[in-house]
């Protein structure tokens, strides 16, 4: 007698199945293992130690910020309120001001880097760069005056 299964084939692409690997319990007793890829805990990249330095530099300057206490103000002279003020505003503006640069940072320089994850793409903005760095460079020049142009008016 032929054993008959009502488990409906589908054809799946190898791509999505996970690799199992069967271990043989006993003589009858079958059991799939899963087969995980070992991934690497941390990857350093060079690329990445530019912007860990920067992240640090941000977060030493937001600490300084936030440790600078109210009491140092009162050892600046007589005008304790006033000058107490005046740093809890600067301490608060200096905040302000970094929380801001840095999100239009992140906000700014995310798609680019998704841009250049594609290498058409990639071309494009190192162009773009490239041409934003020589049109600088020439209005700055002409703006200091270092150009070959001669004033001769003919006199």
């Amino acid at each position: 007698m032929r054993s008959v299964s009502l488990r409906a084939e589908v054809g799946i692409p190898s791509l999505c199945l996970k690799p199992k690997k069967l271990v043989q319990l006993s003589s009858n007793a079958k059991i799939a293992i899963p087969l995980r890829r070992r991934l690497p805990l941390l990857r350093l990249e060079i690329g990445h130690s530019r912007s860990v330095i920067m992240g640090a530099l941000c977060v030493g300057v937001g600490i300084l910020a936030v440790v600078l206490s109210e009491d140092k103000a009162w050892a600046l002279g007589p005008q304790g309120p006033l000058v107490e003020e005046f740093w809890d505003n600067v301490r608060r503006y200096g905040l302000y001001a970094l929380t801001v640069s840095t999100g239009a940072l992140y906000t700014i320089f995310r798609p680019i880097g998704e841009l250049l994850k594609n290498p058409i793409s990639a071309i494009f903005i190192l162009a773009i760069f490239g041409a934003s760095i020589y049109l600088v460079s020439q209005v700055l020049s002409a703006m200091v005056g270092v150009s070959e142009f001669s004033y001769d008016y003919g006199y």
